[in-house]
C-alpha cells in the first residue's frame, strides 16, 4: 500500500498552526516552497518509519554520499 500524501490544503493547515507556535512568519510567497517542504519531509518521515532497525543499528556519525 503507498503512503497517503499529505494534500496541500492539511498542510496549510498544519502551517497555520505551527508557524504562530515556533514564532515564524511565513511571507505569501514563500507559502507554497513551505507547503512543498511540509509534503516532501513527510513522505521522508514515512520511508524512514516503515525502515526495520535491529537494537544495534545507530545513526551514522557522518554522512558520506
Amino acid at each position: 500500500m503507498a503512503p497517503k500524501e499529505l494534500a496541500a490544503e492539511d498542510a496549510e493547515k498544519i502551517i497555520d498552526a505551527v508557524a504562530p507556535v515556533l514564532g515564524l512568519d511565513i511571507a505569501a510567497d514563500d507559502r507554497p516552497g513551505v507547503v512543498l517542504n511540509l509534503q516532501i519531509a513527510l513522505r521522508l518521515a514515512r520511508v524512514a518509519e516503515g525502515l526495520d532497525l535491529a537494537d544495534h543499528d545507530e545513526a551514522a556519525p557522518v554522512f558520506e554520499a
